[in-house]
């Protein structure tokens, strides 16, 4: 199996799970997994879902510490609900594109009984890599630093997905959420991790 291969059958068997595809950016810090990793213990110690719709986590190269781009998005669409939006949009030649890239909460809009288990996210988001390490060094608050970044990206992608929209606002209250959670669980933190 070649790389691109690999890398589209490593994406789609994280569709709709914790697991997520951050083999970009373990390249440039072997560390980075365990931020992913104690993203993951994060969800499932508060409840939470933020990687569900994550399929790849990618290097951003410049500017800030991490994005997130809607225009990447990638979605497992059944076909019932494929079938029902081509019959309300015939003519359209590029409707499975923008399929890709509208958020669940338009989709509701056309059809009010989306049944959203037909629509599974399989989104990318970036983290700025080289910015935190420069910032930062090979340190545990450059891991958590990394980890606090996937948490606000992801919530980005999250409130895109179930609202249409998103602001600073949702995920600065999810990295202060985590930041909070990693200080009051730092002995765990510190022994599993670090």
């Amino acid at each position: 199996m070649n790389s691109m291969h690999f890398a589209k059958w490593l994406e789609q068997t994280t569709v709709g799970t914790e697991l997520v595809d951050s083999s970009k950016i373990d390249v440039l810090y072997e560390k980075a997994k365990i931020s992913v990793q104690i993203v993951q213990l994060y969800d499932k110690m508060t409840n939470q879902k933020l990687l569900t719709n994550i399929s790849t986590i990618a290097p951003l190269s410049s500017g800030v510490y991490g994005m997130y781009m809607s225009s990447e998005n990638n979605k497992v669409i059944g076909k019932e609900v494929l079938d029902k939006m081509k019959l309300l949009f015939p003519k359209d030649i590029m409707l499975d594109k923008k399929l890709q890239t509208l958020p669940n909460a338009v989709l509701k809009q056309y059809l009010p009984d989306l049944d959203e288990k037909q629509i599974i996210p399989s989104d990318t988001i970036h983290v700025n890599i080289q910015k935190i390490l420069k910032q930062l060094g090979d340190t545990p608050q450059a891991i958590l630093e990394i980890a606090s970044t996937i948490i606000h990206e992801a919530t980005h992608e999250l409130e895109l997905q179930t609202t249409g929209k998103t602001s600073e606002v949702g995920p600065v209250a999810a990295e202060r959420k985590f930041i909070d959670w990693s200080k009051s669980n730092w002995n765990l933190l510190s022994k599993k991790f670090f």
